[in-house]
């Protein structure tokens, strides 16, 4: 299959599930109850067709995202290894520093934070490990383009 015929499956997807999205949204948008309607309405539209076409479009989004996913890396494998791997070095390697932290836990709780609403001491255990593999990888990358230059010249 040439690029050309790719790009055009491409977007003819990516405006078929753009297009699906908006109908739904707008479907739930008009015929979703208001939150003064009470409980019953609430619970009535939960079990809707309209809340169940959503669910499920949202669903087979994800699925087919994480598909797209590993094919892009199975074709970047077949196209450049070499920067394939070294792509998944890095997303394993943060995955490692995510999980040392997940592993370290947090002193945090819902009321150290001072959460309006309480949530579980697994949200914010995964969300303080989170926030700090961020921070890892934003200091790591700062500190990569800093010595980029200087490391060019000490190759030279």
């Amino acid at each position: 299959m040439n690029a050309t015929k790719l790009n055009l499956i491409s977007r003819i997807f990516q405006y078929l599930s753009i297009a699906i999205g908006v109908i739904l949204s707008v479907l739930i948008l008009i015929s979703g109850p208001a939150v003064t309607d009470g409980k019953e309405a609430l619970e009535k539209f939960r079990e809707s067709a309209e809340m169940n076409a959503a669910i499920y479009f949202m669903l087979f989004i994800l699925f087919a995202g994480g598909a797209m996913v590993i094919g892009f890396f199975i074709f970047q494998i077949i196209q450049s290894p070499k920067r394939t791997i070294l792509s998944i070095i890095g997303i394993v390697i943060s995955l490692v520093v995510y999980m040392i932290f997940y592993l370290l836990g947090t002193t945090d709780t819902t009321d150290t934070l001072a959460l309006r609403n309480p949530v579980s001491d697994g949200v914010v255990l995964t969300t303080t490990a989170g926030l700090y593999t961020i921070g890892v990888t934003l200091f790591v990358g700062f500190v990569v383009i800093i010595a980029g230059p200087f490391m060019g010249r000490l190759r030279k």
